[in-house]
């Protein structure tokens, strides 16, 4: 678990990368994702740029490198400049809420990750998750140098999405997931049809200005039928090094987690915990109201998720 406890505001454009080999869906869960954009403005970075399907009622103009989006997202080509491309987007006097980047099928996502770790560094970008997309369809047709390569990828990935689950066999499907939990046993794996995943599933939408809307409205897009919710509220302090103890162990219950928190050594400060995947971070906030104390909330698979667990893991966390 990649975890960033902080006692300053992150800094940096929320990212979300989508990588997965040919043909795993990547396209559709981008279209899906800008259609819940609710007046956010993206900025898209995607490999093949000349093949790429936009939807044609989401473009307003189209430029040699860039698609300008009716919702006020920017769709770039992944190029070889992307880092300047990425860093002058973020230098921006308004920068956007969000930068999604959309790898080529082929492309190994740790070549692009040390891209990310120089625009993290600058305090341009704050990542969110590596999303990795698996065919369920096809993954038995590949041959074994792309199995291999698939699998490799996916191994160092936040979340797993096993698309296109509705045309393989359950059986089909257990075996590609016990392959999956071997070689990539700190992801999420999550099966999906056409992409059908909640953007707020899938990145931090509550940072910058977004941090001071309560957490309560996370679960909104967990409406998909393998999920389910948990949630807590307190007016106790927590005490922080018990509540460390509960992060660390979120992952192996739930996906997305949400939280504004008040902690026992810090009365007067409140706190953002955010959890995508296996990252982390626990930043400090302008204090509101501290009479609201402690909310959290958490999404999750039904079949691994454990709220009586949840439950006493946070009760373990108050302060006495």
């Amino acid at each position: 678990m990649r975890v960033n406890w902080s006692m300053e505001p992150e800094k940096g454009v929320p990212l979300l990368t989508i990588s997965g080999f040919l043909g795993s869906g990547k396209t559709t869960l981008v279209n899906r994702l800008l259609s819940q954009s609710q007046g956010r403005r993206f900025v898209v970075f995607i490999n093949d740029f000349g093949a790429i399907n936009i939807d044609m009622d989401l473009i307003k103009t189209v430029m040699e490198d860039r698609v300008s989006l009716k919702n006020g997202c920017v769709c770039c080509s992944l190029s070889g400049d992307f880092v300047a491309q990425v860093a002058e987007f973020a230098r921006q006097p308004q920068p956007p809420d969000a930068f999604l980047i959309e790898a080529s099928g082929v492309s190994d996502p740790r070549a692009l990750d040390a891209s990310l770790r120089a625009l993290e560094a600058a305090e341009l970008i704050r990542r969110d998750a590596n999303v990795y997309l698996v065919d369920a369809d096809q993954f038995g047709n590949l041959n074994y140098a792309d199995t291999e390569l698939l699998i490799d990828h996916a191994a160092v990935s936040d979340l797993i999405l096993l698309n296109k689950a509705d045309l393989a066999s359950a059986e089909r499907l257990g075996e590609i997931e016990q392959m999956l939990k071997i070689s990539a046993p700190y992801a999420h794996l999550i099966r999906t049809r056409q992409g059908d995943v909640g953007l707020s599933l899938l990145m931090d939408q509550f940072g910058g200005a977004g941090a001071r809307r309560l957490p309560s409205d996370a679960p909104a897009t967990a409406a998909h039928p393998d999920f389910v919710s948990w949630s807590r509220e307190t007016i106790r302090p927590l005490s922080r090094a018990a509540f460390d103890r509960f992060a660390r162990r979120l992952p192996t219950s739930c996906v997305r987690a949400k939280g504004v928190l008040m902690f026992s050594d810090l009365p007067q400060r409140q706190y953002v915990f955010n959890l995508v995947g296996t990252r982390a971070s626990l930043v400090q906030r302008e204090l509101s109201d501290p009479s609201l104390g402690s909310r959290l909330v958490a999404i999750g698979l039904s079949d691994r998720m454990d709220n009586d667990f949840l439950d006493r893991a946070f009760d373990d966390a108050l302060e006495e």
